[in-house]
């Protein structure tokens, strides 16, 4: 009974119920699969419709900027309440971190910025 209170075989149990899952999944989706090239399956579609048009058509993205000031400051901020919410739990010492990850956030931070300014944003 000592066998089944131990993590390392409940832990295999797991890998191996992963592996076979995997694989029952694989194989389902390979025998399910069409292998045969036609001009239908080449066909670019767009949300299930045809494009007007060739397969290299320039998209506007502009509302890229909104959506790269909105992750990097939205990250940002989360990690600042994180932050500050435990900073008197941990003191100076666990903020080791939280400023690390900051020193790297400045860069994306600064090239968005930088970006947003040229488009006029």
């Amino acid at each position: 009974m000592a066998v089944l209170g131990d993590g390392s075989f409940w832990f295999l149990v797991y890998l191996l119920l992963l592996l076979t899952t995997g694989l029952v999944l694989y194989s389902v989706s390979f025998a399910l699969a069409p292998r045969v090239r036609s001009p239908l399956k080449e066909e670019t579609f767009e949300s299930g419709q045809i494009p007007p048009g060739g397969k290299r058509v320039r998209l506007v993205m502009q509302y890229f900027i909104f959506l790269l000031l909105f992750m990097i400051f939205d990250v940002v901020s989360m990690l600042l309440f994180a932050w500050g919410y435990a900073f008197f739990d941990y003191g100076p010492a666990g903020s080791a971190y939280p400023v690390l990850l900051l020193f790297f956030l400045v860069p994306p931070i600064y090239l968005t910025l930088k970006v947003a300014r040229q488009v006029g944003v």
